[in-house]
């Protein structure tokens, strides 16, 4: 079965806010797995809905980050 590295870094998405939420629920003293995985669903919420949205423009490009990336990408002398 081949996964192409899109793929990939979507499920990296969803594992690394899952794995974040898990351990700051842990850090806090909710050790139960009802509680752990209540933590891990409620981070990976955002990003589905995010990815069910099309449509969805945030962060909307800025005509300040648009000038930064220019300068950086600029050739240097």
């Amino acid at each position: 079965m081949n996964i192409s590295p899109k793929v990939w870094t979507v499920l990296g998405t969803y594992a690394r806010a899952f794995i974040a939420a898990v351990v700051a629920s842990y850090t806090m003293g909710h050790t139960g797995v009802k509680d752990l995985f209540a933590a891990g669903a409620a981070s990976v919420i955002p990003v589905i809905l995010r990815w069910a949205n099309p449509g969805d423009q945030f962060p909307a490009p800025q005509p300040s980050v648009k000038a930064a990336v220019a300068v950086v990408n600029e050739p240097q002398a």
